[in-house]
């Protein structure tokens, strides 16, 4: 600025003849004027700069706000829903607690009861023994609806007690002999120490599709253990925990860990359904069922995966009392089952309308190579016939692929049996602490 302010003084002296004095001036004021200017630029510059800076403070001030506030948020969610959700976690819990007292209770009544029908029984045997008239006991329990009930069903071939098809002996079938056993005092003592020491077992047995052979259902099944860990099966323990009135014990056992099962098949997008066998007996029974069914109001997406599975002999031996409760049950989500089908020409239309959506019947007995009471009904038409009231037919005791060829004729498009799978055990962990199998070569766990 200095030297142009000086230039132009220089110029209006020498070539223009201006005064040294007027020349010095106008190249003071010059020099005045680029100052000014300079100034002003410079300012500029700097405002221009601080207002750059404050815009970004500005949108750094925004952004540290609309955090400020989602954070806000996410913990008001937090302090809002954790409650709820802890409450969600925990009530379960607290069911299955209350629901296993009961249970603990309902055992510790059994056992009392059970140890006065085992003082009762010499003399009835000895009664009985001398062709004596034996007056009613009030302490033994009135005699079963059926032989044999949904647990023993699709498990284990009645005409082989003891050989399974894997190894697995029935210890039953040795220490009693092929029949019920009802009556050895030391199979119905076994039965009472396995009820009263909880050594209940929960198995799975898978149902396919045919001919597909996919797993679309499991059926749980109940075995009860010896003291020496022997698997007792169905046909030997069943008739006994009937008439000992222990039925509602074992089967409160097997809902509870069945939903336990569920669970743990819902954790791995599992929409698959399980088949538990239950006696009619334990409809009946004012202490279990109002319990569980409370429970299962409270987990009614599980509810709707179970389906309750009961033989044909035990519904047709059914009262108003049990068909209430079967109403009840419908109206929570639950479906049912028939088992053990002899008779195809039973009213399956009423049965649909009190919720039963699938049938059971054994290959042998589709096949005509056991005795059943047809009716006017084919077998090749059974399977139509039921679809038409929305019951699906599960072709079960299948052992053979001749069986399958057979059955894939009758259009039956689901089959049970040892061919696809027995029965395996439950692991431990799928349970929750629930009992663990002590025998080493106890077959492969299911889950």
């Amino acid at each position: 600025m200095v030297v142009i302010a000086g230039s132009a003084s220089a110029v209006l002296y020498f070539l223009f003849g201006t005064g040294l004095g007027d020349a010095t001036i106008v190249g003071t004021a010059i020099l005045v004027a680029l100052y000014l200017v300079n100034l002003q630029v410079a300012r500029t510059r700097d405002r221009n700069a601080t207002q750059r800076q404050v815009d970004m403070v500005s949108r750094g001030v925004v952004q540290i706000n609309q955090e400020v506030q989602n954070l806000e948020t996410r913990l008001s969610a937090v302090e809002n829903g954790f409650p709820a959700r802890a409450r969600d976690e925990i009530e379960p819990v607290f069911v299955e607690v209350e629901v296993l007292g009961t249970l603990v209770k309902q055992m510790a009544e059994a056992v009392a009861d059970l140890e006065t029908r085992v003082t009762e029984m010499p003399a009835l045997m000895n009664a009985r023994a001398g062709g004596g008239y034996i007056p009613p006991q009030p302490g033994l329990a009135p005699p079963p609806m059926a032989l044999t009930n949904g647990h023993a069903s699709a498990s284990f071939p009645p005409q082989q007690p003891q050989n399974t098809g894997d190894g697995w002996r029935d210890p039953g079938a040795a220490l009693w002999g092929a029949g019920s056993g009802s009556e050895d005092p030391a199979l119905r003592d076994a039965v009472k120490r396995a009820v009263e020491a909880s050594r209940i077992d929960l198995y799975l047995q898978p149902i396919v599709t045919l001919p597909q052979r996919q797993v679309r259902y499991y059926e749980a099944l109940t075995r009860l253990r010896t003291d020496d860990d022997e698997v007792l099966l169905p046909i030997h323990t069943v008739p006994i925990a009937e008439s000992l009135g222990v039925m509602p014990t074992i089967d409160n056992v097997m809902l509870l860990r069945s939903v336990q099962v569920l669970r743990r098949l819902a954790s791995r997008n599992k929409a698959m359904g399980l088949f538990c066998n239950i006696s009619p007996m334990t409809l009946a029974d004012e202490k279990f069922f109002p319990g569980f069914m409370d429970y299962m109001d409270k987990n009614r997406q599980l509810a709707e995966l179970i389906i309750l599975e009961f033989t044909q002999a035990g519904v047709e031996a059914m009262g108003p009392l049990e068909f209430e409760t079967l109403s009840a049950l419908t109206d929570l989500g639950f479906r049912f089952s028939i088992d053990q089908i002899t008779d195809m020409g039973a009213d399956f239309r009423s049965l649909s309308r009190r919720g039963f959506v699938h049938a059971k019947i054994a290959a042998d007995r589709l096949l005509g190579r056991a005795p059943a009471v047809a009716g006017d009904i084919h077998p090749h038409d059974f399977a139509d016939l039921l679809v038409r009231y929305g019951i699906e037919l599960v072709a079960d005791h299948i052992e053979t692929e001749a069986q399958v060829l057979e059955i894939l004729e009758f259009g039956i498009s689901f089959g049970q049996g040892f061919l696809f799978s027995p029965p395996r055990p439950v692991r431990a962990d799928v349970l929750q602490g629930g009992p663990v199998p002590a025998s080493s070569d106890r077959r492969r766990a299911a889950v």
